[in-house]
């Protein structure tokens, strides 16, 4: 009777697969799932204990072999029915990648560089390669605009779904949320607004300038790393919130962003597989904190709201916004991690380059030294069209993008053609900046620092197209005019 029941148990399992986890989505519902499961399996317990007259240590045992040959159902067919029958079955990748997302958080131990991986899994499968059970990474120039271009109704995934039931721009699946996000964003960061940034971003250059001083004199080395990620802080947070972290000139960090920057390797690792994400962000004690870093930015907010500031910034711009009270500290959030995390990053890659190859420090001397400058900044009129400074840019980000996992996109339901072949419908499909970006279709000698390929020797650029560090479309970075003014002028 015991191995009927237990029969059962499993036939339920694998039904629950069939006919409820194999469709739609339910990353975002992982926690609900979890809590479901706890409820039922207790009352199941109680219901054999205080019905059926069992010792409650046998009811749950009982329950727990039960709830056990459920769970080996359910997984047992999700593992068959992922491996032989998905709708993305013939498209190459490695088995354990078919099977659960788990494979990509093993493969990015320890430093989170599955980017790297992945580009050679491209050299091995080619330009299609299964990465996760609904997962196709895109490594074809032609990608770019098949999936990201204007005509294409190809949308947002459920990686967008971190701030439910909050959106902001960049965490929307909504489009119509979005364009009307867009247009607030956009005037915050067109170069009329930019240039009215002009004097505090000059006076934090100022504060760096100092500071690179101060360590010159002394002869003791620079944590670049470190200054240009205070930098990018403390700029930021004048700009959003009135008033600086001052961190530069502290020389340590506030807490509320030495609890990000020792969280972004865990939080990077849960983010491999969003239902890990929404399940740990669920955690009592996760949860807590999360609510409180939300409020800190609640209270800062409210402290810009009653100051009289007679230029803007960008809390002028952005608290224009129909949702911006009730999204607010998502808001303040991404403009916070968006606008400083990114640029700093890209300076460090730049330091790092240049001194790899010092001789385009001589080069970039000669191109600057004779601009006009104002206590030693030079106003970034006079640096956008220099071609050396851009190429150098331009290239670091070419090798190093900021986000060099790319972004990912769902299919339509009737599916799409991309890069020439045709994509299931809610397929997860992801173009990988990092690989993009050094793919011999495109760029000759693609793992070479050149910044005269932008400029000098054009013939070394084949696609263009595949250059994308801020995105590409109607989702593309919207603060990339202030990002190339911040790279150039403190460059």
């Amino acid at each position: 009777m015991d191995r009927r029941f237990y029969l059962v148990s499993i036939l339920l399992g694998v039904l629950s697969e069939v006919a409820l986890f194999s469709r739609g989505e339910w990353d975002r519902h992982a926690p609900d799932i979890v809590k479901a499961i706890m409820v039922f399996a207790t009352g199941v317990s109680i219901l054999l204990w205080r019905i059926c007259n069992m010792p409650f240590s046998i009811a749950i045992v009982k329950t727990s072999k039960h709830g056990t040959a459920a769970l080996l159902g359910l997984f047992g067919s999700m593992i068959i029915y992922r491996v032989f029958f998905h709708r993305l079955r013939s498209f190459p990748g490695p088995v354990s990648a078919k099977i659960s997302a788990w494979w990509i958080f093993k493969e990015s131990i320890p430093d989170l560089k599955f980017y790297i991986t992945l580009r050679g899994l491209h050299e091995r499968y080619g330009d299609f390669v299964r990465i996760k059970p609904r997962e196709i990474s895109i490594c074809h120039p032609d990608a770019i605009l098949d999936i990201h271009g204007p005509s294409r109704n190809v949308r947002k995934g459920e990686f967008y779904d971190q701030s439910h039931p909050h959106q902001t721009l960049q965490f929307t699946r909504d489009p119509a949320f979005h364009r009307k996000k867009r247009v607030v964003w956009d005037k915050a960061f067109q170069n009329k607004s930019v240039q009215d940034y002009m004097p505090r971003l000059k006076k934090h250059y100022g504060i760096l300038m100092q500071h690179f001083a101060s360590h010159a004199a002394s002869e003791e080395p620079v944590n670049v790393t470190r200054s240009f990620m205070f930098l990018g802080f403390d700029l930021i947070s004048e700009l959003i919130f009135g008033n600086s972290f001052n961190m530069l000139s502290a020389g340590r960090a506030k807490p509320i962003i030495g609890e990000f920057v020792k969280g972004k390797k865990m939080a990077g690792f849960t983010m491999t597989s969003i239902w890990h994400f929404h399940l740990i962000k669920a955690l009592p004690g996760i949860e807590k904190r999360l609510t409180q870093w939300m409020r800190w930015f609640c209270r800062a907010l409210d402290k810009r709201e009653d100051m009289d500031l007679d230029d803007p910034d960008f809390y002028t711009h952005l608290s224009q916004s129909e949702t911006w009270e009730y999204d607010r500290p998502h808001e303040a959030q991404l403009a916070i991690v968006a606008g400083s995390d990114t640029v700093s990053t890209t300076l460090t890659n730049v330091c790092y380059y240049l001194c790899q190859f010092p001789e385009y420090q001589d080069q970039l001397y000669a191109e600057i030294s004779t601009l006009p400058d104002e206590k030693g900044l030079i106003d970034d009129q006079h640096l956008v069209q220099k071609p050396l400074l851009m190429g150098i840019i331009n290239e670091t980000l070419r090798l190093n993008p900021p986000v060099p996992s790319g972004v990912e996109r769902l299919t339509p339901p009737e599916g799409a053609v991309i890069a020439g072949r045709y994509i299931p419908g809610n397929t997860v499909v992801t173009t990988p900046t990092y690989s993009l970006q050094r793919e011999k279709r495109a760029f000759v000698n693609p793992d070479d620092f050149i910044p005269e390929r932008w400029s000098t020797r054009p013939e070394l650029m084949l696609r263009k197209e595949a250059f994308i560090p801020f995105s590409y479309g109607a989702y593309n970075c919207a603060g990339k005019s202030l990002a190339l003014t911040e790279l150039r002028m403190i460059l």
